[in-house]
């Protein structure tokens, strides 16, 4: 268990806070794109399934985690980085964030369709 600075933490916190907007924000926007392709080309694409937008979601906050890490050069600060990472992701909030931009995208794409 490593035990940190709490006021780097909490800048840790907001991070990552900051990293999960950006990657909802990032997956909406992808597949907003490809409903829009499908759409220019005639085709109508379904919304994904939570799982698969979840799964995205994921996908692009693991690559932005990857690269927070990499630009730490200290240990500690490295295992700091995770132990803030592993509670951010458990807590409510931020799955609560992810199933209403998913919910918003399905709203959206049903109004387009």
């Amino acid at each position: 268990m490593v035990e940190g600075n709490p006021r780097v933490q909490q800048g840790f916190g907001e991070r990552i806070d900051l990293l999960l907007q950006k990657s909802v924000r990032a997956a909406s926007r992808l597949v907003k794109e490809r409903q829009k392709e499908a759409r220019e080309k005639g085709m109508h694409q379904e919304p994904p399934s939570f799982e698969e937008f979840n799964a995205l979601v994921n996908e692009l906050m693991e690559n932005g985690k990857r690269t927070d890490l990499d630009r730490l050069r200290n240990l500690s600060m490295k295992e700091l980085f995770e132990q803030t990472w592993s509670q951010k992701l458990r807590n409510y909030a931020i799955q609560r964030q992810i199933k209403d931009a998913y919910d918003a995208l399905v709203r959206r794409s049903k109004r387009d369709s």
